[in-house]
């Protein structure tokens, strides 16, 4: 339902710009969360019809699975078979009302992840939306501008969307429920196809139970397999929203998925091997692999390609680059480089204190490549006096912090 509004708006506005016609747009309000909904319809009506076990839906237990709240606005997408067997079991008389254990941990991993919202994603969020929005405006960044307004939103994305998962999981662990992890350090990834199994795992896990394997997966031959991969990518730009930013979006994950496969199969059938072990290699295919992650996420942001495609400009030097007065006396090595180059006010579009966000930049991404990641840290707890001063701090610290509306940015999908 929330799809077919969503594209009938769209195709309604591209026809009336191609044809200079004046239809009506349907602008319906549609609650919150019902692609997530939707889909977690479509898995549990498809496994009850494919399952042997299940005989009887009890109404009581179907409206429990679909209105767990933790997950249901954003995630993760879960399964009947996950959740109704935890559910039962709170029930047994053995059980304690509360499982302190679950609920440290909930507790642990909620504060972490209301944090990454509120302190990380959020500031981010300011940087990314200063540069996003002077570009719309129609003015133009500079080569450092809008580099760092890109990684701003790659940042501001990956927090927000970790920081909610942190969340989901640590609400569900206070009523001793545990939910699928559905974010683990995608940033950390090497190659395109390594990225999509750490990043949304669930909505992944979905479209292949759902789509990638009921239209042949790899087992039609190789030319069939690398179709059905490129479809499935697509379609998940096409899910995430009506505008030709995700599809442009959907189209290049798609597109890189099927060359990575290509590549494999080459290294396999030409040279006989799976992968290349070399540390300068792997570092080589992460530089590769997140500069085409940070250059998607542009087309993911922008409100219209026109727009993409001005900060991409940006990126390749086409605006101008304009370098802080530091750097003046490596003019005629620097000119060789960038051609044209400027000295004077570097970051004026998207904030005053550029060094400041370089750092930021700089030491956030070194905690996504080099850290654990907080359902790590979950697993591995031991609850302790110094843990309880770390979640007291940092939730002290996000509750001050709360002093604005910042909407999680998959609620808009």
């Amino acid at each position: 339902m929330l799809g077919g509004f969503k594209y009938t708006d769209f195709l309604l506005s591209n026809l009336n710009s191609l044809f200079s016609l004046s239809l009506p747009l349907p602008h319906i309000l549609l609650p919150l969360a019902l692609s997530f909904v939707t889909f977690q319809q479509i898995a549990f009506l498809v496994d009850t019809y494919r399952s042997k076990e299940i005989k009887r839906i009890d109404f009581i237990d179907y409206s429990l699975f679909i209105t767990f709240f933790p997950q249901l606005i954003a995630g993760p997408i879960v399964h009947h078979k996950e959740m109704m067997p935890q559910f039962a079991s709170l029930l047994s008389k053995e059980k304690e009302l509360v499982d302190w254990e679950r609920f440290a941990r909930g507790l642990f991993i909620f504060s972490i992840g209301l944090f990454k919202k509120v302190v990380v994603a959020d500031n981010f969020a300011i940087y990314a939306n200063n540069g996003f929005n002077a570009v719309e405006s129609g003015g133009t960044l500079n080569f450092l501008e809008s580099w760092l307004t890109s990684l701003s939103y790659t940042f501001q994305l990956y927090f927000d969307f970790s920081g909610y998962c942190d969340m989901a999981i640590g609400i569900a662990l206070f009523f001793g429920i545990t939910l699928p992890i559905n974010f683990n350090s995608p940033y950390k990834a090497s190659n395109i196809k390594e990225f999509w199994k750490r990043w949304h795992m669930t909505l992944g896990r979905f479209l292949t139970e759902y789509l990638y394997i009921p239209l042949g997966g790899n087992k039609r031959g190789f030319s069939r397999e690398l179709v059905n991969v490129f479809i499935v990518f697509t379609l998940s730009g096409i899910w995430h929203g009506a505008g030709w930013g995700f599809i442009i979006w959907g189209v290049l994950h798609a597109s890189a998925m099927v060359v990575q496969r290509v590549y494999r199969n080459i290294l396999k059938s030409v040279f006989g091997i799976e992968e290349i072990r070399s540390k300068l290699y792997t570092a080589m295919c992460w530089i590769l692999t997140f500069n085409f992650i940070n250059l998607s996420w542009v087309f993911f942001r922008s409100e219209s390609v026109s727009g993409a495609m001005s900060m991409l400009k940006s990126m390749v030097g086409g605006n101008g680059v304009v370098l802080p007065y530091v750097f003046q006396k490596y003019h005629d090595k620097l000119t060789k480089v960038f051609g044209n180059v400027e000295y004077g006010g570097v970051f004026s579009h998207i904030t005053d204190d550029g060094k400041m966000l370089i750092c930021f930049s700089i030491c956030f991404l070194f905690i996504c490549i080099y850290f654990k990641n907080s359902n790590q840290l979950t697993k591995s707890l031991a609850p302790s006096w110094l843990w309880l001063f770390f979640v007291v701090i940092i939730s002290f610290y996000s509750l001050i912090n709360l002093n604005k509306i910042s909407q999680f940015l998959y609620f808009n999908f």
